[in-house]
This record gives structure tokens, C-alpha cells and sequence, in this order.
């Protein structure tokens, strides 16, 4: 069914996540705040700390990754960062934020990079993703690593759990049983009704379609194959978020409680679907306090 236009009108808001923020007095100042703020604790941190950059996981040209603590052992912990941006915007050079607290803990990190839409549609992004994963994973068996974390923002917290689906883990075999962790921030879900906003999917620059809408939902995949892998989930979203992002985040972590994997649900006080992500940098955060307590656990 088309839904009618007040509904969309409702939609455009509440996919529209700079709109929620309390910080700025406009939408277009919270994302000018947050690209400059990224952009300049990831040049920063790829100048102090001892990288790798563009590493191969595929044949596209946007199928790299960069390593973070390139020179801590082989065998250390990795942490896999996946940036958001709506499958459309930012990278993996803007996307290093994270890494330094989580490198002088002794973590190998990784920021991914993916081909961004329309140049390719988002089920061939899941593909690059559930390509990297395999690549990831390959990496780690060979260089004797015991645990790997996966975290993505947004987009990103999406596709890692589009990666996670039953083809993807009867790909890897038992390598499954090294991810430990996957924190998932103020992720996208579901895209049955962001399909129909401009401000997320003008001119359908996602292709999406009745079949595939569904499909590439995580609160309707079938999780059962994850129930006897381990690997606990955290799901975290803003208070500052619409109630659209906020349900979202309910709606999956109970969805992944259905299936018996365990899912812990975190809303963070006075923060919005920007600075939940600009505060990994603070070994004090919330967020990177929880990566860091479960360093090998």
C-alpha cells in the first residue's frame, strides 16, 4: 500500500536524525559540527598511530580496509569499525574516530570501507560487507586471533546485521565462533518506511522493492542459526533519537532475545544520533568502557 502523504511527511522527520539533536539550533550545524569533528580526530590518529592503509578485501576499488595498531602482534584482539552515513555518505578515512583508546588497549582495529549508493544498489553493499567479513575472518585463522568485535554507527550497525544472516555464517564455518562482541549504534533496522522519504531514498537511490525491503531488514531475518555461536549483541541508542531510531533498536534487540541470543539494550541519556558515535574517542564513554571491559572476554 502507498502511504498516504502525511504519513511520508511524518518519516521525512523521523529518518532524519540531525533533526532530534538539542545541541545546535539547526539540522544543518549538527552535521557540519560532526563531519569537521571526525574528519579531524581520524587525521589525527592516523598520524600518531602506527597504521596500515588500504588493505585489499576485494577487487573493487572501494573494497579496502585501513589497521589501526598495525604493529601490536598478529595474534592481538581486532575491533571491526563499519561507518554509517546512510549507505550514501563518509568513509572509512573520516571513520577512525574510534581507534585510539581502543589501540593502546591492545586492540588491532579495522575501519571498513564500502562502495556507497546509487553507484551500486544496497544489496550489493551487503555483499561487500558480508565479502569483508569472510576476508576478516580468513585473517584472523591464519594470524591465530582468538576474538574480534564488530561495531557499526547507523548504516553501519545495519549492515552488520544483514552480514550476520544464515548464508553468510554457513559461508565462514566455524570461524563464526571468533566474533565475541557486536555493538550495534543507533542502528537502521528496518527499511520498509525509509523507502519512501527523500531525505534517505530520493529517486530510490537505494533500489528498493517490495521483495528486497524485506528482506534486507534486520527485525525480520530469521537469527537462529546465531543461537548456539556465542557472540553477545549491544544495542545502543540516543535519547535524543525519534522514536522511529529508538524503536528500532528495541525492536531488534528483542527480536534477537526471540532467538535466544543474548542482546543487551542500552538508551544513552542527553545524547543524539551524532555525539553517541564522537564520544568513542573518550576512554571514559560509556560505550568504550563496555569495548574495553570485554577486551578478550
Amino acid at each position: 500500500m502507498i502511504p498516504t502523504a502525511e504519513q511520508i511527511a511524518l518519516w521525512e522527520k523521523e529518518y532524519s536524525p540531525s533533526e532530534w539533536s538539542k545541541r545546535f539550533s539547526t539540522a544543518a550545524e549538527v552535521i557540519d559540527f560532526h563531519l569537521k569533528l571526525v574528519t579531524d580526530v581520524s587525521d589525527k590518529n592516523r598520524k600518531e598511530l602506527n597504521c596500515e592503509l588500504d588493505v585489499e578485501y576485494g577487487s573493487d576499488d572501494s573494497e579496502k580496509f585501513d589497521i589501526y595498531g598495525d604493529d601490536l602482534p598478529e595474534d592481538a584482539p581486532l575491533f571491526v569499525y563499519v561507518h554509517g552515513g546512510y549507505w550514501q555518505m563518509l568513509n572509512k578515512k573520516d571513520s577512525a574516530y574510534s581507534v585510539k583508546p581502543l589501540v593502546q588497549k591492545g586492540y588491532r582495529v579495522i575501519v571498513l570501507d564500502y562502495e556507497l549508493c546509487p553507484k551500486i544498489t544496497l544489496e550489493e553493499v551487503v555483499r561487500q560487507m558480508k565479502c569483508a567479513g569472510e576476508y576478516i575472518l580468513n585473517y584472523a585463522e591464519e594470524n591465530r586471533v582468538k576474538h574480534i568485535s564488530f561495531a557499526g554507527h547507523s548504516a553501519g550497525a545495519h549492515l552488520l546485521a544483514a552480514m550476520l544472516d544464515r548464508t553468510f555464517v554457513a559461508t565462514v564455518g566455524d570461524e563464526i565462533q571468533l566474533v565475541k562482541h557486536v555493538y550495534l549504534i543507533s542502528g537502521v533496522f528496518r527499511l520498509d518506511e525509509l523507502r519512501f522519504t527523500k531525505a534517505v531514498n530520493e529517486n530510490n537511490l537505494l533500489s528498493l522493492n517490495d521483495e528486497n525491503v524485506t528482506d534486507l531488514s534486520p527485525v525480520t531475518i530469521d537469527y537462529q542459526h546465531l543461537s548456539g555461536c556465542g557472540m553477545k549483541f549491544h544495542v545502543y541508542v540516543a535519547e535524543n533519537e525519534s522514536n522511529v531510531f529508538k524503536q528500532m533498536s528495541e525492536d531488534l534487540h528483542k527480536h534477537l532475545n526471540k532467538f535466544g541470543i543474548a542482546s543487551s539494550l542500552h538508551i544513552l541519556p542527553d545524547l543524539d544520533h551524532f555525539d553517541i558515535v564522537e564520544k568513542l574517542a573518550d576512554r571514559d564513554y560509556a560505550i568504550t568502557s563496555e569495548i574495553l571491559n570485554n577486551f578478550e572476554s
